[in-house]
């Protein structure tokens, strides 16, 4: 064929896994924009997140840590992580900090982040890093990671007018 396209089969197979990441990216994604709607406390190893709401802020409590390279003054402290699987793709999320609940594109000058990644520790499919620091604003897309349950180490490149590479380290 002149076009040059690849045959059907072959268009259609990636497609299909991007497709799976994408739907796991965004159940995670919409399972951590969801407010909670209580608190909870976390026990060591348990899965569910600590977060105390008051005032139209949800404060997340715990023994997460967490640094981003593009706000080298910032240490983010006092979150959790939370792992989850659906199907057959593996959920980390990880809230440090606190975050305003009225959509603030500041988050009102709270520090916060915020990392989704969904697939294995060592091969994640997709994810993305959100943080605040002194009103500003940092989005960035996974590109890669490597860790394990207690913490671990990225690099994400910035979307969504962030502009540049970070890297993030974080403990549990």
């Amino acid at each position: 064929m002149w076009f040059g396209f690849p045959p059907r089969s072959s268009r259609l197979r990636r497609p299909m896994l991007f497709a799976r990441v994408a739907v796991a990216v965004a159940i995670a994604t919409a399972i951590g924009m969801l407010p909670p709607r209580s608190s909870s406390h976390a026990a060591a190893g348990a899965t569910t997140a600590c977060v105390h709401i008051s005032r139209n802020v949800a404060h997340y409590c715990g023994p997460a840590t967490a640094r981003l390279s593009v706000f080298p003054a910032a240490f983010f402290r006092h979150g959790s992580c939370t792992r989850k699987r659906v199907s057959e793709v593996r959920l980390l999320q990880v809230r440090i900090g606190a975050r305003s609940l009225d959509g603030s594109r500041t988050n009102g000058g709270l520090p916060y982040f915020s990392l989704g990644i969904a697939g294995s520790h060592s091969q994640p499919g997709s994810g993305n890093v959100i943080a605040y620091y002194r009103s500003r604003r940092w989005v960035g897309r996974v590109g890669s990671f490597k860790g394990d349950n207690g913490g671990g180490t990225l690099v994400a490149q910035g979307i969504a007018g962030s502009q540049g590479r970070a890297i993030a380290r974080f403990r549990c």
